[in-house]
């Protein structure tokens, strides 16, 4: 595992489960470091609608490897249903399982 892979886990485990359990209406950036960013892409239009949820590299980001692929996706989407109640540890190991790196 390469130093990106390595940042990118330690982002997902830091983000704070209150990001992690209400989302906003409108698409936009959620949280982020130096080096990522958890965004909110939207909702989509099937049944039930979702949200989401992607991790992007920063454009100033300070590892190599990753200023080649930004603002690349680099793990998600997750996509968590509007109509429940979203569960933070879940949301974290669907982005671990859909890691890119």
């Amino acid at each position: 595992m390469g130093k990106a892979s390595k940042q990118l886990e330690i982002f997902i485990a830091n983000i704070p489960d209150d990001k992690l359990k209400s989302f906003p209406s409108v698409a936009g950036t959620i949280y982020k470091d130096q080096n990522f960013r958890l965004d909110m892409q939207g909702l989509t239009t099937g049944k039930p609608q979702s949200y989401n949820l992607q991790i992007q590299v920063n454009k100033e980001t300070s590892i190599s490897t990753l200023k080649k692929v930004a603002p690349a996706t680099v793990a998600g989407p997750v996509l968590v249903p509007k109509d429940k109640t979203p569960d933070p540890d879940d949301i974290r190991k669907q982005f671990s399982d859909s890691m890119k790196l």
